[in-house]
C-alpha cells in the first residue's frame, strides 16, 4: 500500500506541474545542467511513453491526445529519377508537442537568457552513450525508398514544449509522375507521414501555423534555395491531414492521423529546348531553302537532313525520359519526319510533272504554284510548329519569326508575276497544241490528242475569247489550216509589235488565221523574215 502511495504520489506531482528537479550546482557554483536534466526524467516513470497514456489529472479518467505539429522546411530538389520513378528531396523535417512532465522552470534564471527564449539544446544528452531518456514522437514516412539524416537538433523549452529538427536527404518513390508533356511537364510530389505506433486517440497531428512548408533562406542570395535550382522550379504546395483507417484484428476502427503534403515543381523548359529542340527546327527550315534550288537537288538535300535529325535523334533519346509513351518531344520529332517524308514525295512528284510539261503545259504552271505555296509557308510554319510545340513565346522569338515570315512573304509576292506569265504561256502552248492537231493524220498515225480534264475545261472558260471573225464557231471545235501551223512558228519575243491589225489576232495567240489569209500578207502586215 505505501509504494502504491507513492507511486501515485510521484504521478500526481508530475502532472500537476511540479518540477521534476531542483536546481544542482557544481563546485564553481554555476548550474549542473546534465545533473539536473538527468534527475528530472529519473523523476518521472515511463517518460519514454506518451504523455497520453497516463489521466490528464491524477487520479483521474480523462486522457488528452498529444498534439505534435510538424512543418517541412524545404531545402532543394536534389534528383528527378524518371526511370525508377523516384525524387530525392533535401528538407528540414520539424516537430513541435508539448510534454507538460518536463518542468523546469527553477533552473533559467541561473541560464542565459537566450536559453530561455531560444530553448536548451539537449541532443548531446539524448544521443550519448547513456541518453537521456525522453519521449520523442515516432513520425515516419508512410513511403520511403531512403533516408539520410544528415543532423538533427532536440530543444526543451520552459513549459514543457519540445522541438525536434532533422536534416533529411530522403528518396521517395513517385509512381504517379507524367512525363507526356516533357519538356514541359508539372510534378506533382507526394510526401505522406504518420505515427508508427500511436493511432489518433494518442497522437494527434497539424501544421506549424497552418503551413505545412516553409522554405529555407540563402542569407547570401536573401531568396529562398529552392528557387536557385537550375533544373526544376518550385511553384507552390498544398497540406491537409486526415484520420486515415487503419484496422486491426484487436481495433477495428483504429484510425491514424496522417498528413499528407503535395508539392508542385515545374521543369525549367528554355536549355532543354535550345539544346534538344531548336536544332531540329533549324535543320528543317534549311529544308525548307530547298525549294529554293534545282529540282534534282531537292531530294538529295532532304534526305541529308532527314540523316542528320535521325543521329540528332539517338543523342535526344538518351536525355529525354525513357518512358512507355511519347513525349512532346517526341511528338515533335516524328511530325518532322512526317514533313520530311512528305516533302520527298512532293520533290518526287514535282520531278515526274515535270518530265510531262512538253505534252501538258499547265503542268508548268503546277510546279511553280507549288514551289511558290512551299516557299512560302514552309519556313513560317516551321517555326510556328515549334513555338507551339514548346510554348516558346518568347519576345525575341516571336520577332524573329515575325521578321522571317514578313521577308519571306514580300519576297515571294515579287514571284506572282513570273506564275501569271507561265500561265499565260501555258494557255497559248494548250490552244497551240489543240489548234495544231491534223485530225485525218493523226488518225493515219493511230494517234489521239490527249488533253486532261483540266485542260478540256481551260479550253471550254476560253472558247469566247478565241473565236475567228470569219466564223461564229469556236476554234477548238474545227480542225486548223495548214497555214495555221506556220502562224504559230512565229516566236513569242515577235508577238510585241504594234501594228494593230497585226496584234489584233495575235494578242490570242491561240486564234486561227483568218480565211484571207493572202490579202492579209499582201498588205505587208506580216513581212518574210516574220511569216
Amino acid at each position: 500500500l505505501i509504494r502504491v502511495v507513492l507511486i501515485c504520489a510521484i504521478i500526481g506531482l508530475s502532472f500537476a506541474a511540479i518540477p521534476c528537479a531542483v536546481p544542482v550546482f557544481d563546485i564553481s557554483g554555476n548550474l549542473d545542467l546534465k545533473t539536473v536534466l538527468f534527475n528530472c526524467t529519473k523523476n518521472i516513470p515511463s517518460i519514454q511513453s506518451p504523455p497520453s497514456y497516463f489521466p490528464s489529472t491524477p487520479g483521474g479518467s480523462t486522457f488528452k491526445t498529444v498534439p505534435v505539429t510538424v512543418q517541412l522546411a524545404l531545402d532543394n530538389l536534389l534528383q528527378i529519377n524518371d526511370v525508377n520513378s523516384a525524387i530525392s528531396l533535401d528538407f528540414y523535417l520539424r516537430v513541435y508537442w508539448i510534454d507538460p512532465r518536463i518542468y523546469m522552470p527553477g533552473i533559467y534564471p541561473y541560464l542565459s537568457p537566450n536559453c530561455k527564449k531560444d530553448g536548451i539544446d539537449v541532443t548531446s544528452y539524448v544521443r550519448s552513450q547513456v541518453p537521456l531518456e525522453i519521449w520523442l514522437p515516432d513520425i515516419f514516412f508512410y513511403s520511403v525508398m531512403d533516408v539520410n539524416q544528415i543532423k538533427e537538433m532536440i530543444k526543451i523549452y520552459p513549459n514543457g514544449s519540445m522541438f525536434w529538427s532533422r536534416h533529411l536527404i530522403v528518396s521517395f518513390p513517385e509512381p504517379q509522375m507524367n512525363f507526356k508533356q516533357y519538356p514541359l511537364d508539372r510534378q506533382n510530389f507526394s510526401i505522406v507521414l504518420q505515427s508508427f505506433a500511436h493511432d489518433s486517440t494518442t497522437l494527434s497531428m497539424s501544421f506549424v501555423s497552418n503551413a505545412a512548408v516553409a522554405l529555407l533562406t540563402n542569407p547570401q542570395y536573401k531568396t529562398p534555395l529552392i528557387y536557385l535550382n537550375q533544373l526544376w522550379i518550385y511553384q507552390s504546395y498544398s497540406g491537409f491531414i486526415i484520420n486515415k483507417a487503419s484496422p486491426s484484428p484487436a481495433n477495428p476502427s483504429r484510425k491514424f492521423s496522417t498528413a499528407y503534403i503535395n508539392l508542385v515543381f515545374q521543369r525549367q523548359k528554355m536549355g532543354i529546348v535550345l539544346r534538344l529542340a531548336l536544332p531540329v527546327t533549324v535543320f528543317v527550315v534549311i529544308v525548307g531553302f530547298s525549294f529554293w534550288t534545282s529540282l534534282d537537288m531537292r531530294v538529295d538535300v532532304t534526305l541529308q537532313m532527314i540523316l542528320v535529325i535521325s543521329a540528332l535523334y539517338l543523342v535526344i533519346s538518351q536525355v529525354i525520359p525513357f518512358v512507355g509513351y511519347f513525349t512532346i518531344m517526341d511528338n515533335f520529332i516524328t511530325l518532322v519526319f512526317i514533313a520530311l517524308s512528305l516533302q520527298i514525295a512532293v520533290h518526287f512528284l514535282t520531278l515526274t510533272i515535270e518530265k510531262t510539261t512538253e505534252a501538258h503545259p499547265f503542268n508548268a504552271v503546277f510546279n511553280l504554284f507549288m514551289d511558290f505555296m512551299f516557299r512560302l509557308v514552309w519556313i513560317p510554319l516551321s517555326m510556328l510548329v515549334f513555338i507551339m510545340f514548346f510554348d516558346m513565346y518568347e519576345p525575341t522569338i516571336l520577332a524573329g519569326m515575325i521578321t522571317i515570315t514578313v521577308v519571306t512573304v514580300v519576297v515571294n509576292i515579287f514571284k506572282m508575276g513570273k506564275i501569271c506569265g507561265v500561265f499565260e504561256n501555258a494557255i497559248y502552248r494548250l490552244r497551240e497544241k489543240f489548234c495544231n492537231y491534223d485530225k485525218e493524220e493523226d488518225e493515219y498515225k493511230k494517234r489521239v490528242l490527249k488533253l486532261t480534264d483540266f485542260e478540256l475545261f481551260i479550253l471550254r472558260q476560253t472558247r469566247n475569247f478565241y473565236r475567228d471573225e470569219s466564223d461564229s464557231a469556236p476554234v477548238y471545235q474545227r480542225v486548223p489550216t495548214v497555214s495555221s501551223k506556220a502562224f504559230f512558228s512565229i516566236s513569242a519575243p515577235d508577238f510585241s509589235v504594234n501594228n494593230e491589225h497585226f496584234r489584233k489576232y495575235l494578242v490570242r495567240p491561240d486564234h486561227r488565221l483568218p480565211t484571207n489569209t493572202e490579202d492579209v500578207l499582201s498588205n505587208d502586215v506580216l513581212n518574210d523574215n516574220q511569216v
